[in-house]
């Protein structure tokens, strides 16, 4: 194996482009960057230093100043308040290309970014600094994972074999949709990219649109993705724009179903990977083209009623991974974890299982399923396809349900098939592919009566612009809009009273409605921009719906006095 100081020197010889995007660098240019960063650092004694990018070249030079410096590192998920607190209380120094005010810890001065150069006896020695990961488990609630240099060096030595020569040779550019704060991003963007001395993309790429885009400016390039974005790419793309031009994809934090898998060998390209692996393990098993994962080399297992447990040169202690499997002569396959394997009426079901059965469906862009909160029985999460989206338009929600149940009575026992459907565009998954088990628990019990808001900005001080889109399992279409589903008029009326309020243009009831006109249809999905304009010495407030220059709804409120001279 490579030492960390042979990887080292390899990566200060190399010629080729270290990062590209909308400006490159070279890798000396970057490690002038890095001699200097490294010495403000020892210069000011930082032992501990927040790192926060967008940026994956300025990420990279960040960390290995860091390295060479001696000081350890923190990455936080996020920005959030509690995040913010923890970092405070924990570095010195926060390096970042994102401003947070939130933060009371002194920040990298700009001049310590310049550098006029550098020579190879600018080289510092290397140290074996700590990185601190945090991940959520399966828990939601953060914790604190411990890597250090040597470690991650010696991960991407060991991914790099899964990449065949014919994908290396052509000096592909790696392209992320994933963040280079958690260990994915880290080992495959960053460690991996500087292992084999391949050019890396600057910036994340987290629409299926922008890595199509992107792909076609390179001769070749590798994906770095995940399958909640995988899973997003349909026909309706122009996949032609990647044709050719991709030479390997990439996928961690979840399991790729079949038919997106095969839908990126027919357009996309024939090499698709798959990583198996944690925070705390590192990458434990690849999938490539055999039915069955495959363990790294160094990986030792163990399998019992508890699940899979895993040890290798870089998890010395014996790591619960709590997933079911079942092992064949050439290889394993997953079928979930532990706590998703349930009893219902003394048979066990598999809920990875049944999801993985309904991905298959062309309805189906993804989907959760549970065991409802407050029943013995099964609910799911689905978020349906644009295919899927047009048959909802067309027959309604009692027929998509019907549908999909009877598609998963194929295989499975009535007692698994769930009993409590939820239906939306899209789930909400964090950049690890995981959902928030209050997202659940709400979108399960909670009944769906409002839009959600994608956009909104002030235009001016009498002027409110908003895009919004209607639910696809809206509460108001049950019953007379149960088959044809539409949003009442006086609905559309009671969201926009409460968006004003919102806003605070308005907090008590308008005294009327003036010119009030419904004259197109409000449906399922329809994303649509409202717009408020408030005259205050007329003492109301305009209000259009529009969707693609077709206007919706349209009308005027008055207001009382009160609320136009608080204005």
């Amino acid at each position: 194996m490579m030492t960390s100081e042979q990887f080292w020197a390899e990566r200060a010889r190399s010629q080729a482009l270290f990062t590209t995007g909308q400006s490159s660098l070279s890798w000396q240019q970057a490690m002038a960057q890095i001699t200097v960063l490294s010495q403000y650092l020892s210069d000011h004694s930082v032992k501990r230093a927040g790192l926060y990018f967008d940026d994956s070249a300025h990420f990279a030079i960040a960390l290995l100043a860091c390295v060479q410096a001696g000081t350890d590192v923190y990455l936080p998920a996020n920005l959030s308040d509690e995040n913010a607190q923890w970092l405070e209380q924990t570095v010195d120094i926060y390096l970042s290309d994102e401003i947070n005010n939130k933060l009371n810890i002194p920040s990298l001065p700009a001049s310590a970014w310049n550098s006029q150069g550098y020579s190879e006896s600018d080289r510092k020695p290397i140290n074996n600094i700590a990185v601190f990961l945090q991940t959520s488990g399966s828990t939601g609630k953060a914790k604190l994972i411990k890597k250090d240099w040597n470690v991650l060096c010696l991960e991407a030595q060991i991914l790099a074999g899964v990449l065949p020569d014919s994908v290396i040779k052509d000096r592909p550019v790696v392209l992320g949709s994933v963040s280079v704060q958690h260990m994915y991003g880290l080992s495959f963007l960053i460690m991996l990219s500087m292992y084999l001395g391949l050019p890396l993309y600057r910036h994340r790429l987290i629409f299926p649109e922008l890595l199509l885009v992107t792909s076609q400016t390179f001769k070749k390039v590798i994906w770095i993705s995940s399958p909640t974005l995988l899973h997003t790419f349909r026909q309706t793309h122009d996949i032609s724009l990647a044709k050719g031009h991709v030479s390997a994809v990439i996928s961690a934090g979840g399991i790729l179903a079949q038919t997106n898998k095969d839908f990126l060998h027919e357009h996309i390209c024939s090499e698709v990977i798959e990583i198996y692996g944690s925070t705390e393990t590192g990458a434990v098993a690849s999938r490539i083209k055999q039915p069955y994962w495959q363990f790294f080399p160094d990986i030792s297992y163990s399998v019992d009623q508890n699940g899979l447990s895993v040890q290798s040169q870089r998890c010395t202690n014996e790591q619960l991974l709590a997933d079911a499997v079942v092992e064949y002569e050439n290889g394993f396959d997953l079928l979930g974890r532990i706590d998703r394997i349930i009893k219902l009426a003394d048979k066990r079901i598999s809920l990875m299982q049944l999801e993985n059965q309904l991905m298959q469906h062309e309805w189906v862009a993804d989907i959760h399923i549970l065991k409802h909160p407050e029943g013995t029985h099964l609910a799911a999460w689905v978020a349906l396809t644009d295919t899927g989206i047009r048959e909802w338009c067309k027959q309604g929600r009692k027929v998509i349900i019907h549908q999909l149940k009877n598609y998963l009575a194929k295989s499975q026992e009535k007692i698994a098939l769930p009993r409590h459907w939820r239906f939306t565009t899209m789930l909400p998954r964090n950049t690890q592919s995981k959902l928030n088990p209050e997202d659940v628990q709400q979108a399960i019990l909670q009944p769906v009566i409002n839009p959600v808001v994608l956009d909104q900005k002030m235009i001016s001080a009498d002027e409110y612009w908003l895009r919004i889109q209607v639910p696809l399992d809206l509460e108001y279409f049950k019953g007379h809009f149960d088959v044809f589903h539409l949003v009442p008029g006086v609905i559309q009326i009671k969201w926009i009273i409460e968006l004003l309020q919102q806003c605070s243009w308005l907090v008590q009831a308008p005294l009327q409605m003036e010119n009030l006109k419904f004259q197109h249809f409000l449906r399922p999905a329809n994303i649509v921009e409202l717009v408020f304009k408030r005259d205050c010495v007329r003492r109301k407030i305009s209000f259009q719906c529009t969707m693609q220059d077709k206007k919706i709804t349209s009308g005027r409120l008055v207001i009382p006095d009160s609320e136009s001279d608080a204005s």
